[in-house]
């Protein structure tokens, strides 16, 4: 990981990120449920679409 501008910027394309194992268990009982079978393929694009939204509304906040 290098900085680049005061950010963090991964060199690589892919990152591992170990997640905590009840969360996984929750991820996979939320896909499971018949009105997400379709929309959610795996764990990987639940998890990219959370943080997605969670950092699209802590975008507008202040840090402090």
């Amino acid at each position: 990981m290098g900085i680049k501008k005061g950010k963090m910027v991964s060199n690589d394309k892919s990152s591992v990120v170990k997640i905590d194992s009840s969360l996984l268990v929750k991820v996979e009982e939320f896909i499971r449920r018949d009105e997400n079978k379709l929309k959610f393929v795996n764990k990987k694009h639940v998890v990219d679409l959370a943080i997605s939204e969670f950092l699209k509304e802590q975008g507008g906040k202040s840090n402090g």
